[in-house]
C-alpha cells in the first residue's frame, strides 16, 4: 500500500486569549499545519507551546496533536480544545 504524499505544510503562530472579561492572559503556539493526499484523517496541526506561562490562567498541555478530514473541522477542533480549557482565539 502507498504511503500518503504531503501535499501542503504551513508552519503559523496560534494565539488565544484566556476567556475571563478582565483577564488579560495569553498563551502562544507554534503551529504546523499539513494536509495529506489520501486517508480518513488527512488533515493534522500539531500544537508547541512557546513563550511564558500565563500568571494567573490555568496552562493547555505543551504540546497536542489534532487530525480532522477537512481544514473546516479542524478549525472547529482547534476551538472546542481551547475552549475545553478555557481560552479562545485572539482577534487582533
Amino acid at each position: 500500500m502507498p504511503r500518503a504524499k504531503t501535499i501542503y505544510t504551513s508552519r503559523d503562530e496560534l494565539v488565544a486569549r484566556y476567556l475571563h472579561p478582565r483577564a488579560k492572559e495569553y498563551v502562544c503556539y507554534a503551529s504546523t499545519v499539513t494536509i495529506k493526499d489520501s486517508g480518513t484523517n488527512p488533515v493534522t496541526i500539531k500544537l508547541k507551546f512557546v513563550g511564558i506561562p500565563p500568571f494567573v490562567a490555568p496552562m493547555p498541555p505543551d504540546e497536542h496533536t489534532i487530525t480532522a478530514p477537512t481544514v473546516v473541522e479542524l478549525f472547529r477542533k482547534v476551538q472546542r480544545w481551547l475552549k475545553k480549557h478555557g481560552y479562545t482565539f485572539d482577534a487582533h
